[in-house]
């Protein structure tokens, strides 16, 4: 129902001709008996682009990955790495290397030994092996650790050492399998743009497979939804929080408020919809070429809705309510909010100045209200 967003180009692409290239996927389809995990997906990713699918579990982004890295055949369609098609190019002949959740690091060997198994078994001399270890140890900054065993390492850590095995036979491309979930909060939060500056210092092109959606907004250049085997949607992160295709991403990407409204009008640089469940008339400032009296979706952000005690002035996109809770998270604070029609909405505002008191409490009586380009309409 809405335009398509603009899309930024992403990797080496970006601000000329767009590339050919360099993983194309092409009506991949994997079957499991009667079972369809990955269901004729299509998509191109860029060289040097650092690429996320995102989305839960038993969505079939693990195996699409699979079937990169060679561990799957498909049950139809093909992949091309770099213009080859890997159809039946086995894992040990592609130029791919896979980074496990696990780590898979050997306990009884060094980190040194760990990043240089790889090498060794391919045949690379000593000295480059030594040589090529030291540099990427000291890329991620694990250099001081060469000779301790992985079990005297931190979970990050050896985070870190796999990384660098994965990384030291210089793949074009690197598979890595929710790579940060093991580690805690705090540290998944810094390891993620410790990530990113190594992805950019060696242009290896990333494919991170995760279920955590601030991971993969982090992270991705571009990033695709991926729902009962389908790419749902492809966009850069900004595309598809503020621009989602349907209901599904709209919930999957960030937390959002999701009304049922009826088009009462519907004109080229705007639209109305009544929204009996906000107890107002929701105007957005574009068209939607729908048809009046069609039930559409809308979708409203929780930090792009305002709170008042006193009513604007304003008579569409405003909706009186209570507040059940507020919950303080330090830099924000999300309120809980029971419209007069019963219906319950969260409210996020940040916590911009510092007051003693709360400036809105529970049981405060207020009023709801955004801007007209705050809602996105989406086809019911």
């Amino acid at each position: 129902m809405t335009s398509a967003p603009e899309t930024r180009p992403a990797g080496s692409a970006a601000g000329g001709a767009q590339a050919a290239p360099f993983v194309r996927i092409e009506g991949i389809t994997k079957r499991f008996g009667a079972t369809v995990a990955v269901d004729k997906i299509d998509l191109d990713i860029q060289r040097s682009e650092l690429f996320c699918l995102l989305g839960g579990s038993g969505s079939g982004k693990s195996t699409l990955l699979r079937m990169l890295a060679g561990f799957e055949e498909p049950s139809e369609g093909r992949i091309l790495i770099d213009g080859q098609d890997m159809t039946g190019v086995p894992p040990y002949e592609r130029p791919v290397n896979m980074m496990f959740q696990s780590y898979a690091l050997f306990p009884h060997m060094s980190v040194a030994d760990n990043v240089a198994y790889g090498l060794r078994r391919g045949g690379v001399s000593r000295a480059e092996t030594r040589q090529r270890v030291a540099d990427m140890l000291d890329m991620v900054k694990m250099g001081a650790f060469a000779q301790r065993k992985p079990h005297q390492l931190s979970g990050g850590q050896r985070q870190r050492v796999a990384l660098a095995r994965s990384l030291v036979k210089q793949p074009k491309l690197l598979l890595l399998d929710e790579p940060l979930g093991a580690l805690d909060k705090k540290l998944r939060e810094e390891t993620q743009f410790e990530l990113m500056k190594i992805q950019s210092q060696l242009g290896t092109t990333f494919i991170v497979v995760t279920h955590d959606q601030d991971e993969a907004m982090t992270l991705a250049s571009r990033m695709g939804v991926m729902s009962d085997g389908r790419l749902v949607q492809v966009g850069g992160p900004r595309d598809l929080y503020e621009f989602p295709a349907n209901r599904l991403v709209a919930q999957f990407i960030g937390a959002v408020n999701l009304f049922d409204g009826v088009v009462i009008e519907d004109e080229p640089g705007h639209a109305r919809m009544r929204c009996d469940e906000a107890g107002c008339v929701i105007h957005v400032s574009h068209g939607i070429t729908g048809t009046l009296g069609q039930t559409v979706h809308l979708a409203i952000r929780p930090e792009k809705i305002n709170l008042s005690h006193d009513r604007p002035d304003a008579e569409e996109n405003v909706a009186p309510g209570t507040i059940d809770e507020v919950a303080y998270l330090g830099n924000l604070s999300v309120y809980q909010v029971r419209l007069d029609t019963g219906r319950v909405i969260h409210v996020t505002l940040p916590n911009l100045d510092r007051h003693e008191g709360a400036i809105f409490e529970a049981g405060d009586a207020i009023h709801c209200s955004w801007g007209a380009a705050s809602a996105v309409v989406l086809p019911a």
